[in-house]
């Protein structure tokens, strides 16, 4: 935790999806305050014919979901969401209009699971 899902178009070139994850994965630690081996980046690709938008959208549309434990800014959170969504465009072509963004704050209690384990028992011990 943090993990990024990005549901996307299948028509991302192989290259620029590597770059995408890779960089949103690196920016995680340093705009989110946590140590350098917490956080997954998961690129979801939806082929064209399973998705719809209305007509003035791009069809390309890009949904982002973040899920995170709570405690950062509004600002932490605001900087983390344009860097996100500068680099889906710069990787994709999608414009930022077309990107959209949600975060799930989730408590420590409710997440259990992989190498940030000790880091969720930590976070719960502080929470209380």
């Amino acid at each position: 935790m943090p993990q990024v899902i990005i549901h996307a178009s299948s028509s991302i070139r192989s290259e620029d999806k590597t770059q995408l994850v890779q960089g949103i994965r690196e920016s995680i630690p340093q705009l989110l305050s946590v140590p350098d081996h917490i956080g997954q980046v998961m690129l979801y690709e939806i082929p064209e014919g399973n998705r719809s938008t209305h007509l003035t959208r791009d069809h390309r549309f890009i949904f982002v979901e973040v899920s995170m434990f709570p405690g950062r800014t509004a600002e932490m959170k605001l900087r983390f969401l344009q860097n996100i969504v500068s680099l889906i465009s710069r990787y994709t072509g999608v414009d930022a209009k077309d990107i959209n963004c949600v975060i799930h704050e989730i408590p420590p209690e409710n997440y259990y699971g992989g190498v940030s384990h000790k880091y969720t028992e930590e976070l719960k011990k502080t929470s209380k």
